[in-house]
């Protein structure tokens, strides 16, 4: 169907406050425009003709052409059917008209609104889920960050307690303290982190049959995975 020739019903109803619309029902098998448009069992329905407008059924569709598309000869029969008035029912059919225009103007203002109103609706819902998916994300952040920052701290009382240096002249480890930074994203890696910090260590020097103190910085490198504990991929002194 070519748009050009097509106006929405409302505007058909509208278009002018002092058009005569004649109802009339007018079968036809087939029916090409002048633009060249052609379409088949077609019945028109009513003809304005002031507006120079007629209605049609297509395919269930009420759609409205501009009298000047149809061909003459139907033309011509659409303006023989409109019947002479006399000033009293012209009066009439202009009153008919405007309340039809008041009508539908209040109709269109409606449904302006009412769409506003629910763009407004949709645009508040859809802020509130962007907002919830934010807290969530931001839940789940943290509570990956705070595991990853347990394991490392596990792992490096464990390291630094048993694993460090075991050839070296430190006995047994009688005390020790951790001072660890915050988890980091390693780039280019989804789901690992870098865990820095410092170990503080008092422990039995076996050279020198007494105590010795020492601090060691080291970094550990933990791969979390969508329900799975945190993974220790490595842990390096610096």
């Amino acid at each position: 169907m070519n748009p050009r020739f097509l106006l929405p019903l409302a505007l058909v109803l509208v278009v002018n406050a002092a058009a005569v619309v004649i109802d009339v029902n007018l079968p036809y098998k087939d029916l090409r425009l002048k633009d060249g448009t052609v379409m088949t069992e077609v019945a028109i329905k009513s003809f304005n003709s002031t507006a120079e407008t007629a209605l049609l059924l297509v395919n269930k569709e009420l759609i409205s052409v501009q009298a000047s598309l149809l061909p003459a000869e139907v033309n011509a029969r659409l303006k023989t059917l409109v019947p002479s008035l006399s000033t009293e029912e012209q009066a009439a059919a202009k009153a008919r008209e405007a309340e039809k225009y008041e009508k539908a103007i209040k109709r269109a203002e409606r449904r302006q609104q009412e769409a506003e109103e629910e763009a407004r609706a949709a645009r508040a819902a859809n802020r509130n889920l962007n907002v919830k998916q934010a807290e969530t994300a931001a839940t789940k952040t943290d509570h990956v960050l705070e595991q990853v920052a347990k394991a490392a701290a596990a792992q490096a009382q464990i390291y630094f307690k048993y694993q460090d240096d075991p050839f070296s002249n430190i006995g047994a480890v009688i005390g020790s303290d951790l001072q660890l930074d915050d988890p980091v994203p390693v780039p280019g890696w989804a789901g690992r982190y870098r865990v820095e910090g410092t170990a503080y260590r008092q422990y039995i020097n076996n050279q020198a049959s007494g105590f010795g103190r020492g601090a060691k910085e080291f970094e550990i490198l933990i791969q979390t995975a969508e329900g799975k504990r945190p993974e220790i991929v490595d842990i390096r002194v610096k």
